[in-house]
């Protein structure tokens, strides 16, 4: 059986995403992971700055990158049903090389 998980999740750490909820968002993630019995199949990590302070707090899955931005708890709960969980990233939520500083 291999060690590989199906998706890497960073959760950005910078200096703008921590105070503007990083770690609310961060248990938010690990409770819906755990809920859709798919946390086996997801790393997660904390990066470093992402490079998307304007649009904070930010989060990128891999394979990828797709980049979510401006986030909530409820809208990681939707990550994770409908991405990590469905194969289906959230379009509305994405945010592209324009968010970038």
């Amino acid at each position: 059986m291999s060690d590989e998980k199906q998706y890497r999740v960073y959760v950005c750490g910078g200096s703008t995403c921590t105070p503007k909820g990083r770690d609310a968002l961060l248990r938010a993630l690990e409770d819906a992971l755990w809920a859709c019995q798919i946390d086996g199949a997801v790393d997660v990590r904390v990066s470093g700055c992402q490079d998307r302070c304007d649009y904070a707090p930010n989060l990128t899955i891999w394979p990828g990158p797709y980049h979510y931005s401006r986030l909530t708890p409820a809208a990681v709960r939707q990550i994770v049903e409908r991405h990590l969980r469905g194969g289906q990233p959230v379009a509305e939520l994405l945010t592209g090389e324009e968010a970038r500083r």
